[in-house]
């Protein structure tokens, strides 16, 4: 059984490495083998201090076909949220599945298909309108290729990839008493450990080997010039991000138990250079504050790095497999 699973990730998008990250999940066990607690700690190096925190997640089997959960928050600073526990219930069929998870204002339901696999998150019973979305997952021979994300007023996010994309190792996802996937998927954090913790059904057959990962590239920064007739020389530098889907690589023991997990997202810094030419004509006029029109010529972009950003988890057991 997985004792601990360590993550990482290394921001190499500027010297000071800002927004390195790093986060634990400490699971221990009942007498039945059964997850009786996950503590999951965010590293200190946490770029804001609401970020440092350790969390105890605590799950009670007393009740049959029901999971009664309490999360209790402990911030680095000392302070914690004992006043605050976060309540839900989990509703399991005969299976074991999850079928509900109850908060005290609403739930969010979960439904399976024939092969006893998760295919749809119904987060519709919510008072406002805007807050309403359900995901579906579709599956080709067990394996997860497909979710849809529908969300009132929005287009349907679509997410899909062939077999063959997706899964070119076929690296078979019965080993480990959690749920790798649970990972990578991009889940709500109120119910991911339900996936980890493989309550979510049978799951993907295999571990996914592509995470689609996409970031925006900061646009050039907006300026106000109270000057007017005036040519002003600016120049920045941004992130461009070459890839939107990375390939995860995965390490495994002798036994075949993975171990690592990992991938990276590789990206370009550009530097800008460009000259821009202030007006006369106020944006505002009679407000001067909010400066003058202006036009931007001359644009130049040079290429000045290549480098990637890293994702990495370690899983560690409890014993020799």
């Amino acid at each position: 059984m997985i004792r601990k699973v360590i993550y990482e990730y290394t921001d190499n998008e500027d010297e000071y490495k800002s927004s390195n990250e790093s986060k634990s999940y400490e699971f221990k066990y009942n007498s039945l083998g059964r997850i009786a607690e996950c503590v999951r700690k965010n590293g200190s190096d946490a770029s804001e201090a609401n970020l440092k925190y350790t969390e105890t997640i605590a799950f009670d089997y007393t009740i049959a076909n029901e999971i009664r959960i309490q999360n209790r928050r402990i911030y680095h600073d000392g302070t914690s949220s004992d006043g605050e526990i976060e309540k839900s219930t989990v509703m399991l069929n005969e299976q074991g599945f999850a079928t509900r998870i109850t908060f005290p204002a609403d739930y969010v339901g979960f439904e399976y298909n024939a092969d006893n696999r998760l295919s749809k998150i119904d987060n519709t019973n919510t008072k406002d309108d805007y807050d309403k979305f359900w995901i579906t997952l579709g599956y080709t021979d067990g394996l997860l290729t497909k979710t849809v994300y529908h969300e009132n007023y929005h287009e349907d996010e679509v997410w899909e990839y062939t077999v063959d994309e997706l899964y070119p190792n076929c690296y078979a996802n019965d080993k480990l008493n959690i749920d790798p996937n649970g990972f990578l998927l991009d889940i709500d954090d109120d119910y991911q450990m339900l996936y980890i913790m493989r309550l979510f059904g049978n799951g993907s057959k295999c571990y996914l080997e592509k995470i689609d990962y996409e970031m925006d590239s900061e646009g050039r920064p907006e300026s106000i010039y109270t000057t007017p007739n005036e040519t002003v020389h600016e120049n920045y530098t941004y992130i461009k991000y070459t890839e939107t889907v990375h390939p995860v690589v995965y390490a495994f023991d002798n036994n075949g138990y993975v171990t690592t997990m990992s991938w990276n997202e590789p990206f370009k810094k550009i530097h800008v250079d460009y000259d821009v030419i202030v007006g006369n004509t106020l944006k505002r006029p009679g407000y001067p504050e909010y400066g003058y029109e202006y036009t931007t010529t001359n644009e130049r972009e040079t290429e000045v790095e290549t480098n990637k950003n890293r994702f990495f988890f370690k899983f560690r057991a409890s014993k020799a497999h």
